[in-house]
């Protein structure tokens, strides 16, 4: 939940070590290189170790603070190749080994990484650094008790560690221990006050208790924190001033069901009188996004950014407006797909739900009808909660089995390589239109249209959620022992989606239990 664990810092820097026979140009592109690297310039950085690889390619000490320039700037995919390269070299290197489970680790492959950083530390055990990056990732895999012990190992080497404080925080945190986790960010932030995560983990705890009012103001300093994925805009940030007559320019961050979730507060601004509101989004948002009341315009993030006077992140948009759990906004739905749309995908999702079905005739919901059910089960594999809220499609089986039940995948890319194997023990539709994995061409304005066109929805805590919930469509929601914070504590509705359920799972984290409530709630609804 307060997952986003930040213990990977700064990589190791190779110190050189290069031959005589080495050209003295060599060697000072790599001494300027490095200097550069040690001040947090990775840019300039970047471009003198390139410089040292085109004279001497195996430079190990090259690559691997190559690679460390590219990876603080947030290319951990490039990074990883030049660690490799560099191990190649020097296969026993432990910076080497080291950066390259943070690159890893990055990139959400946090097995990977622990198996680098166990390598590593039995070349230099009293790495505090590197004992902590362990206990992250192992707590990324949810092995919460070791990942306990390497966090107070490493805590015990450096005992002021802010973010050793601050890891063992959400590690506490992700097994539910919410008030032992206060204290330890508390620990944190005592260290060091402008801690930007501790801030954040720390915000967590209270929009979980939606205890809002000091949730969102803290919920800012993740603005500071490493990797936040949001768009760099040359111009003022709004604050809540007066922009009557002025263009503010609203921009998506981190996932797409963040952006779901907080667009509908571009209402709330727009009725504070803007002369024109423009919201940047990943593509795949565009067209659905560009039917939100109070939105002017909408493009592609990507886009070159256009003239504005002010900007806001769109999850800014509460600590600004001063929003309690009490004063969400009433303006709901408020998404919906176009008339034509619906119509496009009206035949489609008919034939392929009547190509599933496998019940004699009298063997239909109540009302002579069959009852239609969009479904997903996984959600992006590089969200690091996603072990916890994602499940196997084959759980839905005691719902697929209910007479006159229909389900149609709503799935794309990862988790739909699950639905031949599902198909062996229940049927389950698949859009004829739609592609195979990541070449599914369908955008959310299509996967809205479909929505509108089914009884219910079921999905993890995954954009497919919050898709369903902001158009109004009724959904359910199974959620993990420890849920996320905007799903609040021991409750079945949510405030932000009044369409939703949520089915908790119990103390032991089973999902089994989930579905069989969500059948039988079913199965009694439709009187069969």
């Amino acid at each position: 939940m307060a997952g986003n664990a930040h213990g990977c810092v700064a990589g190791r820097v190779a110190d050189g070590g290069t031959p005589e026979a080495i050209s003295y140009l060599a060697k000072t592109y790599f001494q300027q290189g490095t200097a550069l690297l040690c001040r947090g310039q990775y840019r300039e950085a970047e471009n003198y170790l390139r410089q040292v690889l085109a004279i001497w390619p195996t430079h190990s000490g090259a690559l691997n603070n190559l690679g460390t320039a590219i990876w603080q700037q947030g290319r951990a995919v490039e990074a990883e190749g030049y660690y490799r390269q560099a191990l190649e070299v020097t296969p026993d290197d432990f910076g080497t080994l080291a950066n390259l489970g943070n690159s890893l680790w990055e990139q959400s492959r946090p097995a990977e990484a622990v198996a680098l950083y166990r390598r590593a530390l039995e070349l230099e055990f009293n790495s505090a650094e590197t004992q902590m990056n362990l206990g992250v990732a192992l707590s990324d895999l949810g092995e919460f008790d070791e990942a306990i012990e390497w966090l107070e190992s490493s805590l015990k080497l450096n005992p002021d560690s802010p973010a050793a404080l601050d890891n063992i925080g959400m590690t506490l945190a992700r097994q539910g221990k919410r008030d032992e986790a206060m204290v330890w960010y508390e620990r944190a932030l005592a260290v060091r006050p402008d801690f930007p995560e501790a801030h954040r983990n720390r915000s967590y705890i209270w929009l979980t208790h939606g205890d809002y009012e000091r949730g969102w103001p803290e919920y800012e300093w993740r603005l500071g924190c490493r990797n936040l994925r949001i768009l760099p805009v040359p111009r003022p940030q709004w604050r809540g001033e007066d922009i009557q007559g002025r263009m503010i320019l609203l921009h998506a961050e981190q996932g797409l069901g963040d952006v779901l979730q907080f667009i509908r507060f571009a209402c709330a601004v727009r009725r504070r009188g803007p002369r024109r509101l423009i919201v940047a989004c990943p593509e795949t948002l565009v067209r659905l996004v560009s039917r939100c009341p109070g939105v002017d315009a909408v493009q592609d993030w990507y886009a070159p950014l256009p003239g504005c006077d002010v900007h806001a992140p769109l999850m800014s948009l509460p600590a600004i407006l001063g929003t309690t759990l009490a004063s969400l906004p009433g303006d709901y739905p408020y998404l919906s797909p176009d008339a034509a749309t619906v119509q496009r995908w009206r035949p489609i999702v008919d034939r392929c739900l009547e190509s599933t079905a496998v019940d004699a005739p009298a063997s239909v919901a109540a009302g002579g009808r069959v009852f239609r059910i969009g479904v997903a089960w996984q959600g992006n594999p590089r969200n690091r909660i996603d072990r916890w809220r994602s499940f196997p499609l084959g759980l839905l089986a005691p719902i697929a089995d209910l007479p006159g039940v229909r389900l149609i995948s709503l799935q794309k890319g990862q988790g739909t390589e699950q639905i031949s194997s599902a198909g062996h023990r229940f049927p389950i539709a698949v859009l004829p239109e739609a592609g195979a994995g990541d070449d599914d061409r369908r955008d959310f304005l299509d996967t809205a249209a479909i929505m509108s066109l089914l009884d219910l929805v079921i999905a993890p805590e995954s954009a497919v959620a919050h898709l369903a919930g902001s158009l109004g469509v009724r959904a359910w929601v199974p959620l993990p022992v420890v849920a996320d914070w905007r799903w609040l504590l021991d409750r079945d509705d949510s405030p932000w989606y009044p369409s939703m359920t949520l089915f908790r799972q119990g103390p032991t984290g089973d999902w089994t239990p989930v579905f069989r409530r969500m059948a039988d709630r079913l199965r009694a609804e439709l009187s069969f």
